[in-house]
Formats: structure tokens, C-alpha cells, sequence
């Protein structure tokens, strides 16, 4: 990632580069300290930022570097980011800058595109997306009705897939397109557990709408637990969820919990068909995938529409990553 934005500064002759959502600061030591040039890493958590520092202070003291590396802790938007980078400035006046960001999660990728878009001081962009489970999507109106909302959100961008073909998503398909099958070979052991945790999952939601702690139509939302201490069995699942929903530990006993997991698994044998059904669902990621990538390469394609052609400009995508160690492997590539 990092030789990718080299290069693309180098051909652009930027020497300055915003790191957006830049977490630890792995990327932008890479740039500053390895390709000696003007960072400025942005990241919305302070505990983020103090973390950065305190690998910099680590990496300068293996290997000193010329690169120029500033940490701010910042959200950024199209209104404050002319500010923003006049402030962190190299040149007095009119530098131009190059964003990137590296698995950058739901909308901060599209806030980025955005960014590239309506900033002048910014002039090319480097983006590998990630998490497409955290994009907000633009409510579809219906008739005369107006968007919910006056914040952008962060799929669909473009016009041909917002308003020609008039499509949404839905979570539902967002969670689905974070979905890696390609791995499942690779990492068979993983798999098989991940589908015993659907089953508890679906199967606590039954017995859930059973007992009349929950409507089928609104699934509990647990979040994410403990892998290794609340998955040993399907008792303690049930007891580790009931304790994050915030029910009493009796509203499920360990004894129906028991009971159901036999009738369900053993005799009726649910857990097979609903890695069949999982397995189904999964297959479609790519193509989900595909979608989002393809609402954002025709975003840039739309917009850069009306700037005069260059040798610079231009839009581009191609996988970066081995897709089994980096399963979002996409990496957008645009200057004006």
C-alpha cells in the first residue's frame, strides 16, 4: 500500500500526504520514515493517536528517518479539511495533497471520496475500504417524500446507481458483503465454528420469540461476545447473550437451554441446514462487494466528469492484497 502511494505522489509530484483514519500509524511511519515524505496521519480517537506516538518514538529510536510525520486526532469534514491542511502546510500557500487510507471502516471511505471530490488542496486519493457493515445508506424516499436525513451517507454515491437505477443495499446485504467464502479452505476450522455460532445464534432467537422475550420481527441485537469463554457451549451462550441484553440469567434456564440445543441439533439437526442456508448467503459476497466498489469507482468517474482531461486524471481499481490474508484486497486509485 504504502509503494502504491509513493508512486502515485512521486507521478504527481506531491510530497504531502493526509492519512485519513490513520489508527496506529502503521501506513503513515511507513511513508514518513521509509519513503521520507510529509505525513500528517488523522484519526478520530485520541487513544488512537497516543498510541501512534508512542510507536514512533519506538520505530525513530531502531532507525532515524527525514520524513516528516504530524498525528492529529480530528473529524474531518469537506467544510474543515481546507482548514485543516493550510494549517499542516509545508509551502506558504496552494499545496496540494494526497489522501489515503488503508481498510478504511464503512463511511470513513466514503467521506474520503468526498474529501478528494469538493477539496481543491487535495488532488489524488489512495483507498482500500473495509467494514461494509458500518455504511449508512441513503434512505430511499418514496413519492414527494425528502431524505431522512441531511447527512451524507455513505452508499449510494453515485448517481447511476442512486438515482437510474434507483437501488439500496439494506444492512442486511452490507453485513453480507464483508463475507469472505474464498478463506473458508483455507481456514476450515475456523469455518466450522463459525457456523456452530450461527446456529446459536438463530436457535437463541427461537426460543427467544417462543418464550415472548422477543418479536420475529425485531432480532435482539447482542453484539459481539467473548469467542474463546462465551461459546464453549450453548448453555453458557445463552447465559453470556441473556447478561448483555440485560434479562435475568432465569428467563432461559440452563436446563431449557440444554433441552432445545439437543431437540434442535440432534434429532432435527438445524445446524446443517443452516450452514446450507449460510453457505448460500455467503457466496453472494463478491458480488455485493462488487456493488460497492462499482457505486464508488462510477462516483469518481461522475464527478471528475467536468474537470478538463490531463495526463494525471483518471480513475482506477485493482486488487492489491493476496485476497486470503487481506480479504478487502480493492485499492481505488484517482487523480484530478
Amino acid at each position: 500500500m504504502s509503494t502504491v502511494v509513493q508512486r502515485v505522489a512521486s507521478r504527481r509530484e506531491l510530497g504531502s500526504i493526509m492519512d485519513l483514519g490513520a489508527g496506529q500509524g502503521y501506513l503513515s511511519r511507513t511513508l514518513a520514515f521509509q519513503h521520507k515524505l510529509h505525513v500528517l496521519a488523522v484519526d478520530g480517537s485520541e487513544v488512537q493517536t497516543c498510541g501512534a506516538k508512542w510507536f514512533d518514538q519506538r520505530a525513530l529510536r531502531s532507525r532515524p528517518s527525514d520524513g516528516e510525520l504530524n498525528h492529529v486526532t480530528d473529524m474531518v469534514t469537506p467544510e474543515n479539511v481546507s482548514t485543516l491542511l493550510a494549517r499542516w502546510s509545508k509551502q506558504q500557500e496552494d499545496e496540494k495533497w494526497l489522501v489515503c487510507g488503508l481498510h478504511a471502516c464503512g463511511d470513513l471511505s466514503s467521506l474520503m471520496l468526498r474529501l478528494f471530490i469538493k477539496s481543491n488542496a487535495i488532488t489524488s486519493l489512495v483507498n482500500v475500504g473495509c467494514c461494509y457493515h458500518f455504511l449508512t445508506e441513503e434512505h430511499q424516499p418514496r413519492n414527494n417524500e425528502s431524505p431522512s436525513s441531511s447527512i451524507p451517507a455513505g452508499f449510494p454515491l453515485s448517481g447511476f446507481v442512486k438515482d437510474q437505477l434507483d437501488y439500496r443495499m439494506g444492512s442486511i446485504a452490507h453485513m453480507l458483503a464483508c463475507q469472505t467464502p474464498s478463506r473458508w479452505s483455507d481456514k476450515q476450522e475456523e469455518t466450522l465454528k463459525s457456523f456452530e455460532h450461527h446456529f446459536f445464534r438463530a436457535l437463541l432467537q427461537y426460543i427467544m420469540v417462543e418464550k415472548g422475550l422477543a418479536h420475529v420481527d425485531k432480532p435482539p441485537i447482542i453484539g459481539r461476545l467473548n469467542k474463546k469463554k462465551d461459546f464453549v457451549s450453548f448453555p453458557v451462550y445463552v447465559q453470556a447473550a441473556l447478561k448483555r441484553l440485560q434479562m435475568p440469567q432465569d428467563a432461559i434456564s440452563i436446563e431449557e437451554a440444554e433441552a432445545y440445543y439437543a431437540e434442535f441439533k440432534t434429532t432435527r439437526q438445524m445446524d446443517k441446514q443452516i450452514a446450507i442456508l449460510w453457505t448460500v448467503r455467503a457466496l453472494l459476497a463478491p458480488l455485493l462487494e462488487s456493488i460497492v466498489l462499482a457505486d464508488r469507482w462510477l462516483y469518481l468517474k461522475e464527478q471528475l466528469a467536468d474537470i478538463p482531461d490531463s495526463e494525471t486524471k483518471g480513475v482506477w481499481m485493482w486488487p492489491l492484497f493476496d485476497p486470503i490474508t487481506s480479504p478487502r484486497n480493492m485499492v481505488i486509485v484517482a487523480s484530478k
